[in-house]
């Protein structure tokens, strides 16, 4: 079967609905392009009516004939129109000469037999029915193309409306974490502020309260987990509070620092967010005051990390000591 775009067989099975999909857009862009085109749909057209009239399309292409054209009104029109005109053209040739001739000469015969008037008036309803025709047939490739259009504008919206959920699910996660962490400082800053009160609430409170024993320990970056000599803090007995002093590169410059100690298994121990660094003698530092009861002896590591201006969080460096009694 011929599949050239100009073959009438083609075109045919256009008008049928029965090609493919790529097959009928490339139809439809070229007989928007090109006029000649367009008028060849049309002959194809008037051809399928006149055999469908005629009774000489098969039983298949009759049904999907019945579905494209019955449905519009105006091609209705054009039908029943070629229908009246092959009987009238049936019966002047019965009549005329009993030998069965083509409809075509029929059709000639009977126009010959109109007086002037009536083949004017002939002329003008077969115009009219081939420029409806046209004017049908463009329209109908212009409202396949706007609704392709608007297909792929809706695929666009549905793209753009899925990558905003994800965004949103991502910032929704991102607030979850954020207030888990408060939470937790939270509730380490209650916890060391209600060591605090229990201390205070055992000194004998007729006399002066002692001053509470502060264990302070240096830390420098550079040291590293496995090599070199680690820091080494020997705890006293009846010491309460443990002074870590965090030493920090001059160009690290943070809107503001947190810390968080682990055992160096894993386990974490005590964390603290919002702490800001001082500078002191051209060196800076940041100071993270830990309860002794908190500190066995043991291993430690320290993570020290630094929020920007722009809330995202940053390592700076990871420091290592142990602790003896």
């Amino acid at each position: 079967m011929a599949t050239e775009p100009n073959s009438e067989r083609l075109i045919a099975r256009y008008l049928l609905g029965d090609l493919p999909e790529e097959q009928q857009v490339e139809i439809e862009d070229r007989a928007f392009q090109d006029k000649d085109y367009l008028a060849s749909i049309t002959a194809v057209e008037n051809d399928l009516i006149d055999e469908y009239v005629r009774h000489e399309l098969s039983e298949t292409e009759r049904r999907r004939f019945e579905d494209r054209f019955l449905a519009s009104a105006e091609r209705r029109k054009r039908v029943e129109f070629a229908r009246a005109l092959a009987t009238v053209a049936s019966e002047t040739a019965a009549v005329e000469k009993p030998a069965a001739i083509s409809w075509r000469d029929s059709l000639k015969a009977f126009i010959r037999g109109l007086n002037p008037a009536g083949q004017f008036a002939l002329a003008a309803i077969m115009l009219l029915l081939v420029l409806g025709g046209a004017w049908l047939l463009t329209e109908t490739l212009r409202l396949r193309s706007q609704f392709t259009r608007l297909q792929a504008e809706n695929q666009a919206r549905q793209s753009e409306r899925q990558a905003l959920e994800q965004q949103i699910e991502a910032e929704r996660k991102r607030n979850e974490e954020l207030t888990a962490r408060l939470n937790q400082e939270k509730q380490q800053r209650e916890q060391t502020d209600e060591s605090l009160r229990q201390l205070s609430e055992t000194t004998d409170t007729t006399t002066p309260a002692p001053r509470p024993i502060i264990a302070a320990l240096t830390l420098l970056p550079g040291v590293s987990r496995g090599g070199g000599e680690k820091p080494s803090l020997a705890m006293p007995q009846n010491a309460r509070l443990v002074r870590l002093q965090i030493g920090i590169d001059p160009e690290d410059q943070y809107k503001s620092f947190a810390a968080e100690l682990r055992t160096v298994a894993g386990r974490q121990i005590w964390t603290r967010g919002h702490l800001t660094a001082r500078t002191h003698k051209g060196a800076r530092s940041i100071t993270l005051t830990v309860p002794a009861i908190a500190l066995k002896p043991g291993e430690y590591e320290l993570k020290l990390s630094g929020q920007t201006e722009g809330g995202a969080t940053e390592d700076v460096g990871f420091y290592y000591f142990s602790v003896k009694k």
